[in-house]
């Protein structure tokens, strides 16, 4: 079975000398390239309705969520969003109102990032499929944070608490009540918030990758400095994610492995400034790419071929 990483290094290698990874690392978050005296940071995502959108989540929801998941990965290589480009897919049986509250999506997300649209794109989509969603985010780089660049006994931190995106994959792959997701949290899944915090502390990181994909993003950095992470015992969770894992007896491997769009960033302070805050683990030898907690190894992360990794 086709999966992410393959199909990428597929699509790179076709591509042969056409292709320029530009200021970053190839396989980076974003690319980045020089335009005069700056340095632009591009980002492209994108979904479906079919695999995106929970029921309890609006059309507006999805494209806000795809617009922040890719200006997120412009924010962790150190630049500020600000310009927008968005192409949707519409079946064409929607209504009016569906096409209003697409565009409701992409105005708040401009408003709650200070980003301006270019423009895009209209196409037609499938009612098997629904709306989907294709978004490219152009940022100005503060001070460009590569993915690499990281050391044996080196810190893994994040910009907030961990597992709020596993409570729902959780209600919908692994049979949690539904119940757990109060209107409160439901409201927060819908609208992340944008890191835009990130870019005040960048004189403190070293290297820095977001986690849209959980941990399959945090393991293509381990993958890319060679090297392995061992996961701190007292992971920074949200508390909601806690209480839900004391209610239910759900397991800090289950909420792992689990977690997909955190709309938070990863990151490795610098030596000796004092900012190791939420610590998620510490870089150590070993084979590249693996994470481990408790002593064992931990799979997790979404695949968009293969869906949630190591899920049963």
């Amino acid at each position: 079975m086709l999966d992410e990483d393959s199909a990428i290094k597929a699509l790179v290698s076709a591509a042969g000398a056409m292709y320029s990874a530009g200021e970053l690392p190839l396989f980076d978050d974003a690319a980045a390239v020089k335009v005069g005296d700056s340095v632009l940071i591009i980002k492209i995502d994108g979904t479906s309705e079919r695999y995106s959108r929970y029921g309890w989540m609006g059309l507006d929801d999805l494209v806000y969520r795809v617009l922040a998941a890719a200006a997120t990965d412009v924010i962790a290589k150190g630049g500020r969003p600000e310009y927008v480009t968005v192409s949707v897919g519409i079946p064409p049986t929607y209504g009016l109102d569906s096409v209003r509250r697409i565009g409701e999506g992409i105005r708040d997300f401009l408003n709650a990032c200070g980003a301006t649209l270019l423009g895009g794109d209209t196409n037609a989509s499938t009612e098997d499929l629904g709306v989907w969603v294709d978004a490219a985010v152009i940022g100005r780089a503060v001070e460009l944070k590569p993915i690499t660049g990281v050391v044996e006994g080196d810190t893994l931190c994040v910009t907030g608490c961990l597992g709020l995106s596993a409570l729902p994959a959780l209600t919908h792959y692994a049979g949690l009540d539904e119940s757990v997701l109060d209107e409160k949290l439901k409201s927060a899944l819908r609208r992340p918030r944008i890191p835009l915090n990130f870019l005040d502390m960048l004189g403190v990181v070293k290297a820095s990758t977001d986690i849209s994909d959980g941990l399959r993003s945090i393991r293509r950095m381990l993958e890319l400095n060679g090297l392995s992470l061992e996961l701190s015992e007292d992971l920074p969770l949200c508390p909601e994610v806690a209480e839900v894992m004391v209610d239910h007896g759900i397991s800090a491997e289950e909420v792992l492995r689990y977690m997909g769009e955190e709309f938070i960033i990863a990151y490795v302070p610098r030596e000796g400034v004092g900012r190791e805050r939420n610590v998620v683990g510490r870089f150590v030898r070993g084979a590249p790419g693996v994470i481990s907690f408790r002593g064992r190894e931990v799979a997790g992360g979404w695949d968009n071929f293969r869906g949630y990794i190591g899920r049963t």
